[in-house]
């Protein structure tokens, strides 16, 4: 399923899509106890080997929870329980320290920070590589452009941006 289960998502919108497969074919594909298979919008797939789905899971406070059942055409049974944690929450910013290096060039240092991950930090157009971590600072040498800022990014797609003043 996608996002898979475990991940942390905004709550805006939130969608999940998956796949059912199986060699007899699929008679029930249940998502907390509703068989989408007996809605109108899977008309017609009841019995194949490959059915794609998708369903807007149950919000429980910070998180959404789903059980999804799937039976095949002998009466096996498979159920998975699927999770998605909510992050609200948009990475901090700090400004430390902006450099000028002379020429168009400048230095940027500060330091980013999120409730979860950080997913990415760019400065004036450059990204930082690295990997996903709760804090990091950065310490970038970049070419003053028509777009001067930093924007951090968290996994969950929140995201905090500044404008970088030289």
């Amino acid at each position: 399923m996608n996002p898979p289960s475990g991940a942390v998502q905004r709550a805006d919108n939130m969608r999940v899509d998956g796949y059912v497969m199986d060699d007899e074919g699929i008679v029930s594909i249940r998502v907390n106890n509703t068989d989408l298979l007996a809605d109108d919008l899977y008309a017609g797939e009841k019995g194949k080997k490959l059915i794609q789905f998708s369903f807007r899971p149950k919000s429980d406070g910070d998180q959404f929870t789903s059980s999804v059942t799937v039976e095949d055409a002998s009466g096996r049974i498979t159920q998975v329980n699927y999770e998605l944690q909510i992050d609200t929450v948009p990475p901090v910013l700090e400004l430390l320290e902006v450099t000028n290096l002379g020429g168009s060039r400048l230095r940027v240092r500060g330091t980013a920070s999120d409730n979860d991950l950080l997913k990415s930090i760019t400065v004036a157009g450059q990204s930082l590589p690295f990997v996903p971590v709760a804090e990091r600072e950065f310490n970038m040498d970049v070419e003053l452009t028509d777009t001067m800022t930093i924007e951090v990014e968290d996994r969950a797609g929140n995201r905090t941006s500044q404008a970088l003043n030289p």
